[in-house]
């Protein structure tokens, strides 16, 4: 460890020369490495040498130890002062160290008291450092961690309702270029899709995460907040006027399906003026989003475009869509109509909302219809839309709903009991023999077996306690251990062997999922 640097400052020679010599300052870890008879020459060197400790008398000419002291105090609050002073001076030196001054030395000057004030100020200095390595790793810690806490707050922002001033405070503080009130506030939210036969979990998310750069370069001259929400779908909040941002979206999505042939579909939400309005927006941008299932796919949907407006604003009860999905993708007709009746018990403010509210219903059996592989006379046709939409009141539109849920329930339910048997195990078969494949997932094991991936994953989930891609995983990892513990091929090569052909990919997935890297792993686990 480096040597403490120790200044001594004195008008009176043979005071400084006994201090440099009363004790051995190598042995207790520290150099003199300058002395000054005056406060003048002292604040030069105190800027060249930067010591850790300076002594300093009290009594100097032109400017006294105190004013010296706090000379310095004011430009280098780390370094250690300590005051050397006579006995009739003692009440003054003790009143100096509220101005940050470290300790005081009486003259004469003893060799135990000397000792005992360098261990001090040794121990003192050390903790500092150490507190100062400290806080600057934390530091540092927090500025890694704040893209995540930026990107969770939000998700925040998007979800609830939150405080007008928490929202302007948390925007400066993270560098969101939202709170300056220059327009109105508007989100759209951009879902990415890979054709079906194409697609995995994995893709997915990495399109998705090469999407996002492109939209963060697409939109680099403008003020917005770009990120990704918890359905994996990329989120904007502008608040930028000067151009048209339905416009923009056109363009955007015309250069995203250039760019990676994929399917893209925008929702945008209506103008806000308030901050604390975000959520609605996104709210809207989503319900716009929707409609993808009637407009079709690469489309653009604007929220005015979707829904007339009554006296209040239309939302759908999230909830009660993701439960009616759930119950006619489990084939209970019973519960279906159950939440189907809760849905349509809401009060409506005008015929349009009523409509708007059987749109969403259709949407949810149609998702449902798709992922079962449900037969074509159960699905949703010209004459079933029609009559469903041009009902005009809800009695009959009630009927003429709850006649389709019970249908597409009670065919889904016949097909999963007629289909079910041992379809676990020759998925777990056709896994082990297919395992090398990069492009085995959930999408394209349920191809294989004629069934929609929704349903496999709960069939896997309720057999084997586990989601079908934490079933790969644990097979892919547990077939990599056996080839570290018996063969000498390369990680690469086992990654490769195990259907996962990018290694840095592998390396990550193995070292979280075993605790050890794979060299770790195969010196320590040899045969």
């Amino acid at each position: 460890m480096e040597n403490l640097k120790v200044l001594i400052v004195d008008d009176e020679y043979l005071i400084r020369n006994l201090l440099k010599k009363r004790i051995n300052w190598e042995e207790y870890g520290m150099t003199i490495v300058g002395e000054a008879s005056n406060a003048h020459q002292a604040l030069d060197m105190v800027d060249e040498l930067v010591p850790d400790i300076i002594f300093t008398d009290i009594c100097m000419p032109f400017i006294d130890g105190i004013e010296f002291s706090r000379m310095v105090i004011e430009k280098y609050p780390e370094i250690k002062i300590v005051i050397v002073t006579g006995y009739d001076e003692f009440e003054f030196a003790r009143k100096s160290v509220k101005l940050g001054i470290a300790d005081f030395i009486l003259k004469p000057i003893r060799v135990s008291e000397l000792i005992n004030v360098i261990n001090r100020l040794k121990k003192k200095i050390y903790e500092e450092r150490d507190r100062n390595k400290e806080f600057e790793k934390l530091k540092q810690e927090f500025k890694q961690s704040l893209p995540f806490l930026r990107e969770k707050f939000l998700n925040r922002l998007i979800l609830q309702p939150l405080p007008e001033q928490e929202i302007s405070d948390k925007c400066t503080y993270y560098n969101i270029p939202l709170a300056d009130g220059k327009g109105n506030y508007q989100v759209a939210v951009i879902e990415i899709m890979l054709p079906k036969e194409e697609q995995t979990e994995e893709q997915s998310i990495l399109l998705t995460m090469e999407c996002r750069k492109k939209v963060e370069t697409f939109f680099h001259d403008t003020e917005n907040a770009i990120f990704t929400d918890g359905k994996n779908r990329i989120v904007i909040i502008t608040n930028d006027d000067s151009k048209n941002f339905p416009d923009s979206c056109e363009l955007l999505k015309t250069n995203l399906i250039n760019s990676y042939k994929c399917f893209v579909c925008i929702g945008i939400g209506s103008k806000h003026k308030k901050l604390s309005d975000i959520y609605l927006g996104y709210k809207e941008a989503c319900h716009a989003l929707n409609y993808k299932v009637i407009v079709g796919k690469n489309q653009v949907v604007c929220y005015e475009d979707v829904i007339e407006l009554g006296k209040q604003r239309y939302y759908p009860n999230e909830d009660l869509l993701e439960k009616l999905h759930f119950y006619i993708c489990a084939g209970s007709a019973e519960h279906a109509r159950d939440v189907l009746n809760k849905i349509l018990s809401r009060p409506f403010s005008n015929i349009s909302q009523l409509r708007l509210a059987a749109m969403d219903i259709i949407m949810q059996c149609q998702y449902a219809a798709i992922e079962q592989r449900a037969d074509e006379d159960n699905t949703i046709n010209k004459e079933t839309l029609a009559a469903i939409l041009l009902s005009d009141n809800l009695p009959d539109l009630k009927k003429n709903l709850e006649e389709f849920v019970i249908n597409l329930s009670n065919s889904i339910n016949h097909k999963n009991n007629v289909k079910a048997g041992n379809l676990v195990a020759q998925v777990k078969d056709y896994i082990e023999k297919n395992l090398s494949d990069p492009n085995l997932g959930l999408a394209s094991t349920a191809s294989a077996f004629y069934v929609s991936p929704g349903h496999l994953g709960r069939l896997m989930k309720k057999e084997t306690g586990q989601t079908f891609v934490e079933y790969l995983t644990n097979i892919r990892l547990k077939k990599a251990e056996m080839l570290l513990k018996t063969t000498e091929l390369k990680g690469y090569q086992i990654g490769e062997m195990v259907g996962i052909s990018d290694p840095h990919y592998f390396s990550i997935l193995f070292k979280k999922n075993l605790g050890k890297s794979i060299n770790e792993y195969r010196n320590g686990n040899k045969l």
